[in-house]
């Protein structure tokens, strides 16, 4: 990306030297922060020395309950993998005392590894800065200050992220920290697609909206009329292909990131002919992808997404050029990094940051001016 300056109101928001635009950059994941010293001794020890993303994701989650569900001879055969996280909410209130028994072990478990990530991101021990290089004092001083934490994402709604709540509040208090204000959005499934559509809709307009996930693909159209969303109309979501992230070399990088633009592609536009069967939807196409970009330039190192990268530096303008030639028509595509898109849903809450627990830990923060 280009060269920037750091927001003074706050420094994980960088400012574009040129468009003065504002965007987030990789050295805002809190996946690559690393637990190097446990703020509270007792809890959990064993993930001393880990990074955040070997802590806490929905692929360990899973894996808990599927070794948990072995062990108490629970029969998960008619669960997919990705429904398991549904099947640990449910379990959680059943009237069946085995389930409800191994559903809150893997409740306990993590829910107070997130209360230690928490806990050390608001202590911000030495160890724990040390570990983390990218972020000097002003970023951790963000963290110790900051207020409010929203939570979205599956993990985040119902009984589990209630009891994940419960259990934050727990390590906080053995610690005897203030704890930060924790909010629970348990409608969270298309919170990205209202957040973009809030900031990047034309006023009085249809627009057709995706957020591209590492799992899924979302796509909905919506309206907006006198400055606020009217109507929100979900289509099918559809599985993400091409996601592979690591290669042996350039030419297999490249081909696995032309099969992705060419889907991509391809998504769209099928599903613009398929709903603008009376000319209702507009020229602009609202993306929420899960790579962190400014003004089209996307991350070239992180993520199922970035060997995007490799087609060109303006990946929203190879994008918006590649969809209008199959629509035959001039649309444009504005492309959005996806918590960025979650937390602009939560513009109104002052002093505060948007978290979503999914593939990996999302982070957006709602002061973020975009344009």
């Amino acid at each position: 990306m280009s060269a920037n300056e750091t927001s003074k109101k706050n420094p994980f928001i960088n400012i574009h030297k040129i468009t003065k635009s504002e965007y987030v950059s990789s050295k805002c994941s809190l996946n690559r922060a690393v637990m190097a010293e446990v703020p509270l001794k007792g809890i959990d020890d064993d993930i001393e020395g880990r990074c955040f993303k070997e802590i806490f994701s929905t692929g360990l989650i899973v894996s808990e309950i599927k070794a948990r569900a072995a062990e108490f001879g629970i029969d998960l055969s008619k669960y997919r993998e990705s429904h398991l996280p549904m099947f640990l909410d449910r379990a959680l209130v059943s009237n069946d005392i085995i389930k409800k028994q191994m559903a809150n072990l893997v409740i306990n478990k993590f829910g107070k590894r997130l209360g230690l990530i928490f806990l050390a991101l608001k202590t911000g021990l030495k160890s724990n800065r040390d570990a983390r290089p990218e972020w000097d004092d002003r970023h951790w001083d963000y963290w110790n200050n900051l207020e409010t934490v929203v939570l979205v994402g599956g993990l985040a709604s119902g009984m589990v992220g209630r009891r994940f709540k419960e259990h934050v509040f727990y390590v906080f208090d053995k610690a005897n920290v203030n704890p930060y204000e924790i909010k629970l959005f348990d409608n969270g499934t298309y919170v990205g697609v209202l957040g973009a559509s809030n900031a990047l809709m034309r006023d009085n307009s249809v627009s057709l909206v995706l957020d591209l996930g590492h799992t899924n693909i979302k796509r909905c159209i919506v309206e907006k009329e006198r400055q606020r969303i009217v109507s929100l109309n979900p289509i099918e979501s559809l599985p993400t292909p091409y996601m592979r992230s690591a290669f042996d070399d350039d030419k297999e990088k490249l081909d696995y990131a032309l099969r992705l633009h060419k889907y991509l592609v391809n998504l769209i536009s099928d599903t613009y002919k398929m709903k603008n069967t009376k000319n209702t939807l507009g020229d602009d196409i609202i993306v929420s992808i899960a790579n962190y970009n400014s003004k089209g330039v996307l991350n070239n190192r992180h993520g199922g997404y970035s060997k995007l990268s490799m087609l060109g530096d303006d990946y929203e303008k190879l994008l918006s050029e590649d969809i209008s030639s199959e629509l035959r028509k001039n649309v444009n595509i504005r492309l959005v990094h996806d918590g960025t898109a979650n937390a602009l849903y939560f513009k109104n809450i002052e002093n505060s940051c948007c978290i979503s627990l999914g593939t990996a830990f999302g982070i957006g923060f709602p002061d973020i001016d975009i344009d």
